[in-house]
């Protein structure tokens, strides 16, 4: 007898269940999805037990009659697809016949549908993929569907579940998702009487914004909308005081199809740059138009993934739109960012770039802009020229704290500047318009002992770290000698910096330009003055002074903030003089 044989079709429809139904978040996914793709502009959900025990997705959109019903539980049927083309241009969400089948496979569900309040409709019953009965029953239009006992005859799959609460989040984190994509559906979310989620129809993305959030939390947002080529942008990005440490709030959306891509978190991220701290993430609310022909939306069973024609046009739109907001949006308008404790944290910002691209194809090229943003080139993020002249004059320091922090007064606050982070920035900025450090020569040459590794780094990019105040030569074996280092850095601090460095290079493996950035940033740093170093009242004001003419005030090359204003009004509530 031979080793291959045909499976059954009970076992391949549950295999083939298993491609796109995971967890109860992913049943509710393609039933509101379905119901999305249906017209409904109202999508009730109801869950018991995590969505283990009951999913009920109801929706008043447009129905099926018996025929469509029956079929829309058997494989390879579908409403949205006719030939295979139809794969690479349908808009639609979901295909309706995919769905169903996958999840009537490992569930016992209930399907009711009717095209027209008052008209015949259907109830169908099916149990493991298997019809049970189909019978008229009368409600009103739209479509209802319950699954229940989520992977009864599937107990291995049951076993990878994560817990109720858990579950349930990520039940919750899709239903949001889908609300913020589509703000003129009312959606509601709700657990065994208790309410997770509700949003109104009819309203702007920013009024469901307010709704699934907090009415403040719509101020710390900046509304983008740009375009790049054929590639069109619109949305929020959030303020560095509304950073995350992780990714969760980061929604996009591709023709109103929802999807993940760290190809666009990491454009995003590197268009931040040193406005974030190190493992902090932006909020990004973003909705992306692209012609269907450009991306391939069929990579994932899930249709969470797509695969972009030119990937690296796609990351230098979202890098060249987001800065540009950022800069007329963020840094024009408050040089000082705003005082709220906790809201910050440690540093280092995350410098990534794109994944390896796909190849663009060359006849796609002309649909792109022909001037390009060089990745590693500073964005000029200076406040408008009105008004500089009088931010940039000497103000007086009114005082010293812990031998660390400025005490300023401007206007109607209290201005506390940290005077390395602030040194930091301004040094970075000096680096940056060299484009390297000058070196400093030691008295007498230092060996470096290096690693295989690492002696193979300082061969091939001798010629970066030179640029970057660097001159050494082999001595012996893997040992250099180390003849100079940054200016106002030590024999002992270059020796630690030159390590430093060659050991980032090895351990990241980035491209020389990207690696620039963050030697310069390390470089700064030691060159800083340091936390416990008294200023005299002169060097402290032209310290103020250097910090407001560089490109990012707010924050230090490594994303940590440089001042933080008290308001007098704070000042006075805080005396209970308000």
């Amino acid at each position: 007898m031979g080793k291959i044989t045909i499976l059954n079709e009970i076992t391949a429809r549950q295999i083939a269940a298993g491609e796109v139904i995971e967890r109860p978040a992913m049943v509710v996914k393609e039933l509101v999805e379905n119901a999305i793709d249906a017209g409904a502009d109202k999508i009730e959900i109801y869950l018991a037990n995590g969505g283990r025990q009951k999913i009920l997705v109801t929706d008043n959109g447009e129905g099926m009659d018996r025929e469509d019903a029956l079929l829309s539980l058997e494989r390879h049927a579908t409403s949205k697809i006719r030939k295979i083309e139809d794969l690479h241009h349908s808009s639609y969400l979901g295909f309706r016949g995919e769905a169903l089948p996958s999840i009537a496979a490992v569930s016992r569900l209930t399907l009711q549908t009717a095209k027209e309040t008052g008209t015949p409709s259907v109830k169908i019953i099916a149990e493991g993929g298997k019809i049970l009965t189909c019978e008229e029953v009368g409600i009103p239009k739209g479509t209802s569907v319950v699954v229940e006992d989520l992977f009864f005859n599937t107990p291995a799959r049951m076993k990878f579940l994560k817990s109720i609460p858990a579950e349930l989040g990520r039940i919750k984190e899709i239903v949001l998702s889908l609300a913020l994509g589509y703000p003129e559906i009312s959606f509601l979310l709700n657990h065994q009487g208790t309410e997770l989620l509700y949003t109104m129809k009819g309203k702007s993305l920013a009024e469901t914004i307010e709704q699934v959030f907090h009415p403040a939390f719509l101020k710390e947002l900046l509304p983008v909308k740009g375009s790049y080529g054929p590639l069109t942008v619109q949305g929020y990005i959030g303020r560095p005081t509304v950073a995350r440490a992780n990714r969760q709030q980061q929604y996009f959306f591709l023709n109103r199809r929802l999807f993940r891509s760290r190809l666009i978190s990491s454009a995003a991220e590197k268009a931040y740059g040193s406005l974030l701290p190190v493992s902090r993430f932006p909020f990004l609310l973003l909705n992306l138009e692209l012609p269907l022909e450009l991306v391939d939306v069929n990579v994932h069973p899930n249709k969470l993934e797509v695969r972009f024609r030119d990937e690296k046009e796609i990351y230098r739109g979202i890098l060249r739109i987001l800065r540009a907001h950022l800069e007329s949006g963020l840094i024009a308008t408050s040089w000082v960012p705003d005082y709220q404790p906790g809201s910050r944290s440690i540093p280092s910002f995350p410098d990534e770039q794109p994944s390896n691209a796909a190849a663009a194809c060359r006849e796609n090229r002309v649909l792109w802009p022909e001037s390009r943003p060089e990745e590693g080139a500073v964005v000029n993020f200076l406040p408008p020229e009105k008004g500089r002249e009088e931010r940039t004059a000497m103000m007086p320091v009114i005082g010293g704290l812990f031998q660390t922090y400025l005490l300023f007064e401007e206007e109607d606050a209290l201005l506390l500047v940290d005077q390395h982070a602030a040194h930091e920035r301004v040094l970075y900025d000096r680096l940056q318009k060299k484009r390297g450090g000058e070196g400093q020569y030691f008295l007498t040459p230092v060996p470096v002992d290096l690693t295989h590794d690492q002696f193979k780094t300082a061969e091939e990019q001798k010629q970066l770290l030179a640029d970057l105040g660097f001159e050494y030569e082999p001595f012996s074996g893997q040992t250099v000698l180390l003849r100079s280092a940054p200016l106002n850095v030590s024999p002992g601090e270059g020796e630690d910096l030159f390590l430093s460095l060659l050991e980032e290079m090895v351990k990241t493996g980035e491209e020389p330009g990207a690696y620039r950035e963050k030697a310069l940033s390390l470089i700064a740093c030691k060159q800083a003055v340091k936390a416990g170093k008294p200023l005299s009242p002169e060097e402290a004001a032209q310290l103020l002074q250097d910090l407001r003419r560089t490109a990012l005030p707010q924050t230090c090359p490594h994303g940590r903030p440089t001042m933080v204003s008290l308001p007098k009004a704070e000042i006075e509530r805080m005396f209970k003089r308000r």
